[in-house]
């Protein structure tokens, strides 16, 4: 076959797990510099410097004013995370490392809705039971068939990978 005709034509298919965890690696690092960043100059403003991280727990842990001052903070980086992925994945179907190697999140059934895209980023919440997740969900995802972790099984989406003919 010459191609003619084929130019420019595009198909949907299983996505690489590979490239889902670069996608997935680089979409945190941007997280972490947006996002966290700034929470790091908070903490160190208010959190010493400690050598181990058993002092800063018994420092937590003796004053309940710090503890919550975390637990805040992590609730609301944990939102503020949730909120980047659905928001783009809501309005462009990705996320800026799924941009980088022609990821899409599909959903298997209606449209992408924001209720979807909530459970299929619960294991961003940094509190038991959802931190299992973090386990949980790419061990499910290496025995799907369509390499989906347990949180996309879930919430009915997949990620795809736009191949270009």
């Amino acid at each position: 076959m010459n191609g003619i005709g084929l130019k420019g034509k595009a198909f949907l298919g299983h996505a690489s797990v590979l490239k889902r965890i670069i996608a997935f690696a680089i979409d945190i690092l941007i997280i972490n510099w947006i996002i966290l960043f700034p929470f790091k100059r908070i903490f160190d403003g208010i959190i010493p410097e400690t050598e181990s991280f058993s002092k800063t727990v018994e420092l937590l842990s003796k004053n309940a004013e710090y503890s919550t001052f975390v637990t805040v903070i992590m609730i609301l980086a944990a939102v503020l995370t949730i909120l980047y992925f659905m928001i783009l994945e809501k309005q462009l179907g990705q996320s800026v490392g799924k941009m980088l190697f022609n990821l899409h999140v599909k959903s298997q059934t209606k449209d992408l809705n924001y209720w979807r895209l909530f459970v299929r980023s619960m294991f961003l919440i940094p509190v038991f039971p959802f931190v299992l997740l973090w386990v949980i969900d790419p061990v499910v995802m290496l025995f799907t068939k369509e390499n989906q972790r347990l949180s996309e099984i879930l919430s009915k989406t997949k990620v795809v990978e736009q191949y270009k003919i």
